[in-house]
């Protein structure tokens, strides 16, 4: 159930959906992104992670997250992401593999935090 959760709340996030995120993730939502993210700095609550989200959104043209091999633990999903994109400033192809660590009570995400894997494409 919780893999399911963290689907639907990257779904959401490829479709630009952001209040769709919002709805399954807690008041107090924490993201932390990955160290190397255009748009740094953990952001708590939906107000924050709205602006962040649409800061990344409007960073990149073309972004889609593929998720691969989401396994479950207890209130916890880990999966491995690779990010595709385009820099809209930049123009550079985005390619990016790292992991993602969400943490869930009661069907909705509470944090995330983001996590380099080696041998990442950047």
């Amino acid at each position: 159930m919780n893999v399911e959760v963290v689907r639907a709340i990257v779904e959401a996030l490829n479709r630009g959906d952001v209040d769709g995120m919002l709805e399954r993730m807690g008041p107090d939502f924490e993201w932390r992104p990955l160290e190397a993210s255009p748009v740094a700095g953990v952001s708590r609550g939906h107000e924050q992670v709205r602006r962040y989200v649409e800061d990344w959104l409007a960073t990149f043209e073309g972004l889609r997250l593929d998720l691969e091999e989401p396994e479950e633990a207890g209130d916890r999903v880990t999966v491995a992401v690779r990010a595709h994109g385009r820099g809209r400033a930049s123009g550079l192809s985005l390619d990016s593999r790292f992991s993602q660590v969400w943490t869930l009570r009661d069907g909705k995400a509470v944090a995330m935090e983001e996590h380099p894997l080696p041998g990442r494409l950047g």
